[in-house]
């Protein structure tokens, strides 16, 4: 019975290993991939679950003036989920390279995930697009966290971004499309529910208030956005106090630096 019970444990981590390795290995590593890049300043961080999750981050230029982000959150956990995770940055990735809009990226997607879902999953989702000449920024929620975002000096409040329906979750789905311009110095934050709803030992949560009262502490002012996402961490981390996690904890920074000059 002992010798049972030790396999099906040894099998599950290894599936779990196995999870994790597809996991990061889908995820952008290199955030100076963008050599002579200074219009934006991008960074991302994942923590993993002892149970892992399905969250992804991706970051792309789409040519030479534009530049994609994307924050998502898959339901389930496990294999499963890594694989459908996969499946979907893949989808996103490949859509908005092909031209399509942030709105028909996501109609797309979420049609074929539809089609495409026997072990019925979803996605939560936001989505981006900064043209780097101009500041536009063109965007659309499928369910997901609402970013926050900071005007050059300011302070960080949440983005007006009403969530549409889930990918993967009802065909014939409409997603909206908005619209916000960025000036020089301006920020913005995403991150999954992981973040928020980080427990400590008494089961408390983070809380959106924790969180919008980490990244407008006057110690976080000045912080470059690496360094502002390794504070968010080490602040979630400090409340947790070492209590196990359900969630992937992942988030995303954005600064617009505005057009090179010359």
């Amino acid at each position: 019975m002992k010798e049972a019970i030790a396999e099906a444990a040894a099998r599950i981590d290894a599936e779990l290993e196995v999870a994790r390795a597809i996991q990061r290995s889908s995820l952008p590593g290199a955030f100076s991939s963008f050599p002579g890049r200074d219009e934006f300043d991008v960074y991302a961080t994942m923590g993993t679950a002892k149970e892992v999750g399905g969250d992804f981050y991706d970051f792309f230029l789409i040519g030479e003036n534009r530049l994609a982000v994307v924050i998502a959150d898959v339901s389930g956990k496990g294999i499963p989920a890594s694989l459908f995770m996969m499946t979907t940055k893949t989808l996103l990735q490949n859509l908005t390279e092909a031209g399509a809009s942030p709105e028909r990226v996501f109609s797309e997607a979420n049609k074929y995930l539809c089609e495409n879902n026997e072990i019925g999953m979803f996605v939560t989702a936001f989505m981006g697009i900064l043209e780097l000449d101009t500041g536009r920024f063109t965007y659309v929620n499928a369910g997901h966290n609402p970013p926050l975002f900071r005007k050059a000096g300011g302070r960080y409040s949440w983005l007006k971004s009403p969530p549409g329906f889930v990918l993967g979750g009802m065909e014939g789905t409409r997603y909206r499309e908005r619209e916000l311009l960025f000036q020089a110095g301006d920020r913005l934050f995403l991150y999954t529910d992981g973040v928020t709803e980080a427990l400590n030992l008494q089961e408390e949560l983070f809380s959106d208030l924790r969180l919008e009262e980490t990244l407008n502490a006057d110690v976080a002012r000045e912080m470059d956005v690496t360094t502002l996402l390794k504070h968010v961490q080490s602040e979630i981390d400090r409340f947790t106090d070492g209590a196990d996690q359900a969630d992937d904890i992942t988030m995303l920074g954005l600064e617009y630096k505005g057009k090179v000059k010359g």
